[in-house]
């Protein structure tokens, strides 16, 4: 469970306060040197160490079905096509690592944000007015969890390796035990029956 500070706390019930919530957004990418830091305020911050340059931008969720992936658009002016470079220059800043922070104006020395989120861009779209990124989970969501099971039917090792202990030049199996090269040490738990699991 999420457990804001009480200054925080007390901040979100005002009724009126001249200090918003802010929310920053940190793109990192492979070809980058250094991350790109963007605010959505009226005027820079510092935060966490970094300078976060004030720029127009905008949420919005584009899915929430129950059946596909949850994805984000975050959408950044492109004002004097500045960010428009870096899109052309970087292949769209496909597969760069998104992470949008909550932060509070009066909080801005705590160096751990109210919240945080991360993403992945899954595709870039712009204008000459704007540049859409859509957003989705990020990588972790995805990866199997643990990464060795036991499946009655599936033999995990990879062909050729020394586990397999195939080095013959027929063509490689499908991981099952009727293409197995050497059914003796196929790696699959046949002594498990019932929906391969």
């Amino acid at each position: 469970m999420l457990r804001w500070p009480a200054t925080a706390i007390i901040e979100k019930n005002k009724l009126a306060s001249d200090a918003p919530f802010l929310v920053l957004v940190k793109m990192i990418h492979s070809e980058l040197t250094e991350p790109i830091c963007l605010v959505r305020n009226t005027e820079s911050i510092t935060w966490d160490g970094k300078q976060w340059q004030a720029y127009p931008m905008n949420f919005d969720i584009n899915t929430i079905d129950g059946q596909t992936e949850p994805k984000l658009s975050w959408t950044v002016s492109n004002c004097a096509g500045t960010l428009q470079q870096y899109i052309q220059k970087f292949k769209g800043f496909t597969d760069a690592e998104v992470t949008i922070y909550v932060v509070h104006a009066n909080m801005l020395d705590n160096t751990e944000p109210l919240q945080a989120f991360e993403f992945t861009v899954t595709t870039t779209q712009y204008d000459e007015e704007w540049v859409t990124f859509i957003l989705g989970a990020s990588p972790e969501t995805v990866v199997k969890f643990p990464t060795h099971i036991y499946m009655a039917h599936y033999c995990p090792y990879r062909f050729k390796s020394v586990r397999c202990g195939y080095a013959g030049g027929k063509e490689p199996c499908n991981n099952t035990l009727e293409t197995c090269r050497i059914p003796s040490r196929f790696g699959g738990e046949e002594g498990m029956n019932g929906n391969n699991v």
